[in-house]
């Protein structure tokens, strides 16, 4: 392998860095890596030397696909990728003489690069959650009741569609959480496997960290409704389709989709739910390493900074509670 003071082009580099990075994440997060490399090949020839893209030399490129139409969420993203894989030359490969990477983008989100500030997720109010309950229990349906998991258990989309019955023991109370369903897409599919036919499918993966892998305690309520449903559903997977499969995300969002309409609440994405079982349990006393522990994140900070956001009503309460008397 090239390295020190010998000339590697951006690709080179990137490929090695891939080809060791792709052992540590999902395969969708290697396809997502590949599409990347796409992406940037379209704006960097194939024998660019990695030294040669500099800070003015990326802003160009980035000005370019802003210009194209690129949303600011994906080139936070490709910023993020190009900063790796200059890390890895620098770190690994010990490439001398690499441009700065310490710059950033104006009007470019960040959310995905440490330290940088993240938007604020909205969240459902209680009464849109009451509401959501009353239409699963007057309609019971396979895809409300993984709607109504979905709410008092703070699980991912995807860790709910790869559930299994063998996953849940009424009994103690408690669901392990050990896998997750993705939707393999056309484009994933041709970038992984492009010898391939495509046919359209969902494969089951484990959970997305080490901590992901857990048990999440049942409130009674969730325990009863899942006895009978267990009796009337019998099968191995705790959402299927007529063949017995795990239901797709893509499939479980057009359910929770109507159930939304049929409630008559305002569209938030699927992920709102876990990010309002979060901020419900801060707001009522929990503290954040239990919840932390609950969601599977992989440090408490992920937690504080991505979900326990309180609400305006709770910090309009703080402020009324920290000046009473002052101001009559």
């Amino acid at each position: 392998m090239k390295g020190g003071g010998q000339d590697m082009t951006f690709f080179e580099v990137y490929d090695s860095w891939l080809d060791e990075h792709k052992a540590e994440v999902k395969q969708t997060t290697v396809a997502a890596y590949l599409n990347d490399r796409k992406t940037f090949s379209r704006f960097i020839a194939d024998d660019t030397d990695i030294r040669a893209l500099d800070e003015d030399t990326m802003r160009a490129i980035f000005d370019k696909l802003r210009d194209s139409g690129m949303s600011s969420n994906y080139m936070g993203d490709l910023l993020m990728v190009y900063r790796m894989v200059m890390r890895y030359a620098d770190k690994k490969l010990c490439i001398d003489n690499l441009p700065s990477i310490d710059w950033r983008i104006k009007n470019v989100s960040n959310s995905r690069i440490k330290g940088a500030t993240r938007p604020r997720v909205k969240r459902f109010s209680v009464d849109e959650y009451e509401r959501i309950i009353r239409v699963f229990e007057g309609n019971p349906s396979p895809g409300g009741l993984a709607v109504v998991v979905a709410m008092f258990t703070g699980l991912r989309i995807g860790e709910v569609c790869g559930l299994k019955f063998s996953d849940i023991d009424i009994d103690e109370g408690l669901m392990h959480i050990q896998r997750t369903c993705v939707s393999v897409t056309k484009e994933v599919q041709k970038l992984l496997r492009p010898d391939e036919e495509y046919v359209m499918s969902r494969c089951l993966q484990s959970p997305k960290s080490a901590t992901s892998d857990r048990f999440i305690p049942l409130i009674p309520k969730l325990r009863k409704i899942l006895q009978a449903y267990a009796k009337i559903y019998p099968g191995e997977y705790f959402i299927a389709t007529l063949t017995g499969k795990p239901t797709s995300p893509r499939t479980l969002r057009m359910w929770y989709m109507k159930m939304l309409k049929a409630a008559k609440v305002p569209y938030l994405n699927f992920h709102c739910l876990r990010h309002t079982f979060a901020t419900q349990m801060i707001e009522k006393g929990v503290d954040v390493k239990t919840v932390s522990s609950i969601l599977g994140h992989a440090g408490v900070e992920i937690t504080m900074d991505t979900y326990c956001h309180p609400s305006d009503d709770v910090k309009r309460a703080g402020i009324q509670k920290a000046f009473k008397g002052l101001l009559k």
